[in-house]
Formats: structure tokens, C-alpha cells, sequence
């Protein structure tokens, strides 16, 4: 009973004018692909991110650093089932004052002047058996010490949501490439 008066309490509602009651769901809207970037493509941006599928629930795998010529880029990688969406998984990124942990809201140090929360919807830990099996068995800490990109910190997975913070020497914007098996964040030289 608590938890259906919890799902119902976190539920986003949307309005519906006419017709049958608003629909209730705990996802936020899918986003729509930009007409010239087919499958989520790639965008410059400074500003807060909001987009992907919540129907694209893939399996969180792997996470690669590059940097070349001056451009720092991490890589987010996903297993799909063969019937996901083409389309990038649900994925929040934004600029914070702090990192913190998700679920217990610990701040987190990372070094770096500006800080950015990259934050997906994907499994990390499977729940499905009788015990958790990590999905993501990975470093769960990078000190990369590229010129922008200077540390990567796993901030949590907390009900399907796979959180990390990222450490820049300075407020950058980036190139985001959004696909249906990878999330992908470059880091332009200043």
C-alpha cells in the first residue's frame, strides 16, 4: 500500500484536455530527436539536458575516457534488447553547484572548478535473481587529468537510475551524442 501511495505521489501527470483522465507514469516525456541529428545526434550545448526514451531500459556496461588534440571525451555504453527503441535511453545532464550521491544526497569531492551531473536511466545492478548482480563491474573512479575533463565519480544507482559526476577544470560546453547504446560527452578545447 505504501509503495503504490509512492509511485502514485512521484508520478508525473500530464493533462489531458477532453477525453479520458490525465495519464499518470513515473517517466518524464520522451524527447524528440533534432531534425537534423537522426537518432539523438550530436549537439552543442551549456545548457541543461533533458531527453531520451524511458522505454530504452538497457544494461549500463562500460564507460571509456579519451582525450585528443585538446578535446576530452567520455563515453557512457549500453547493451540493448533487441526490441529497445532506437533511441537513447532517458538521460538528465546539468551543470551543479556539488556533486552528491544519489539516493543519500552525501556531497562527493571531486577535483575540479565546475561540476556536471550526468544521470541515465539504465541498469547497473540486477535485481531480477535472488541476489544483486553488478551490471557495470567497472572502476567506479577515474583520474583522468586531461586538460578540461580532470576527474569522473560514480555517483550511485538508485531504482534504474545510474548516476555520475564529472570534475572540469572549467564550465565547458559540450557535444552531446545521445544513442540508443551509448552517451557521449565532448569536451571542446577552450
Amino acid at each position: 500500500m505504501v509503495a503504490a501511495l509512492l509511485l502514485v505521489a512521484c508520478a508525473e501527470r500530464r493533462q489531458v484536455s477532453g477525453g479520458p483522465p490525465p495519464e499518470v507514469t513515473g517517466f518524464p516525456p520522451e524527447t524528440e530527436a533534432l531534425p537534423d541529428s537522426p537518432g539523438g545526434g550530436a549537439d552543442t550545448t551549456c545548457e541543461t539536458v533533458n531527453g531520451g526514451n524511458p522505454s530504452n531500459l538497457p544494461r549500463f556496461v562500460e564507460v571509456e575516457l579519451e582525450s585528443k588534440d585538446g578535446a576530452d571525451r567520455i563515453t557512457f555504453g549500453f547493451e540493448t534488447d533487441s526490441g529497445a527503441p532506437n533511441r537513447p535511453p532517458w538521460h538528465f545532464i546539468s551543470f551543479v553547484e556539488e556533486l552528491v550521491t544519489e539516493g543519500e544526497g552525501r556531497p562527493v569531492q571531486v577535483e575540479g572548478e565546475a561540476f556536471l551531473v550526468v544521470s541515465f536511466q539504465a541498469i547497473g545492478v540486477d535485481l531480477s535473481g535472488e541476489e544483486p548482480v553488478e551490471v557495470y563491474t567497472g572502476p567506479k573512479e577515474f583520474t583522468p587529468g586531461y586538460d578540461n575533463l580532470k576527474e569522473v565519480v560514480h555517483l550511485g544507482d538508485f531504482e534504474g537510475q545510474v548516476s555520475w559526476g564529472l570534475g572540469l577544470a572549467r564550465r565547458t560546453c559540450f557535444v552531446l551524442d545521445a544513442g540508443k547504446d551509448h552517451i557521449s560527452l565532448e569536451f571542446l578545447p577552450a
